[in-house]
């Protein structure tokens, strides 16, 4: 996997939820438009503000594209059960104290921290979801360390 991106009405917005309270690291900040973002899109004359978020890894990143031209369209927020709904899951080591971390700079989440006791790597034994400031769905989980590889076989 490479990337996973989310058109975002407000640019600012979206990296003070993303870079400052979810602390990924901007890779790539510019404005994009000629032939070839024209021809990607489908819309003439298109020009983007693309923002690339990663851990520094370069490997699968966030990409936050902010329509210039021609401007983003407003729709109604997707709840998690429509068809076609997305969401975007995380691996955190500690989803109790992530999600009260988070809880106290007030961000919302839909349920505090699911737990199935019983889960055995790779399944979550706890999680939760929220969506960005933008509606984006994310999730949220923790699960046990993978097994030394000689326990896979």
């Amino acid at each position: 996997m490479n990337h996973t991106g989310f058109v975002v009405r407000d640019m600012e917005r979206a990296l003070a939820f993303y870079r400052d309270i979810l602390g990924f690291v901007e890779e790539r900040n510019a404005v994009i438009d000629g032939e070839r973002i024209s021809t990607l899109t489908g819309f003439p004359d298109a020009r983007l503000h693309a923002v690339v978020l990663g851990i520094g890894d370069m490997r699968h990143c966030i990409e936050l594209l902010q329509y210039l031209h021609p401007a983003g369209v407003e729709s109604e927020t997707t709840p998690c059960n429509q068809i076609g709904a997305a969401h975007l899951g995380f691996i955190v080591d500690d989803l109790e104290a992530f999600h009260q971390t988070l809880s106290a700079s007030g961000i919302r989440f839909v349920n505090p921290p699911a737990i199935r006791a019983d889960a055995e790597y790779p399944w979550a034994k706890k999680s939760c979801y929220l969506q960005d400031p933008e509606g984006n769905w994310l999730e949220f989980i923790e699960r046990d360390p993978q097994p030394p590889d000689d326990d896979l076989w």
